[in-house]
């Protein structure tokens, strides 16, 4: 228990997540106006009707691939887009994949 110099008290928080020191609010700020920018494209949420988890590994791949390129390499592909961004929505992607079969499989037991 946590107790408070008001008094008031609280359960301990040690087993639970902490967002505000596990999150690097600067990327995740980057992060969004790169989803924001697609949903011009693909439509708010679109990810959440279900991409296959290959279709995801497949472009993560790709984006890496055109990051590293870029970054070290000289490379010029698609100078425009945001690589890494693209990489953690397909990372993102695979992870909520993941969760619905965990989750599917809970209920099922």
């Amino acid at each position: 228990m946590r107790k408070f110099g008001s008094g008031a008290i609280r359960d301990s928080d040690d087993s639970k997540e902490n967002y505000i020191e596990s999150i690097p609010w600067l990327a995740l700020r980057r992060y969004a106006a790169y989803m924001k920018s697609k949903e011009k494209v693909y439509g708010k949420g679109n990810f959440k009707k279900g991409i296959p988890i290959e279709s995801y590994e497949e472009s993560a791949l790709r984006h890496v691939q055109k990051y590293i390129s870029n970054k070290y390499e000289g490379g010029e592909f698609e100078l425009d887009q945001d690589h890494l961004s693209a990489v953690l929505f397909n990372i993102f992607g695979i992870m909520f994949e993941e969760e619905k079969i965990n989750l599917k499989s809970k209920k099922e037991v």
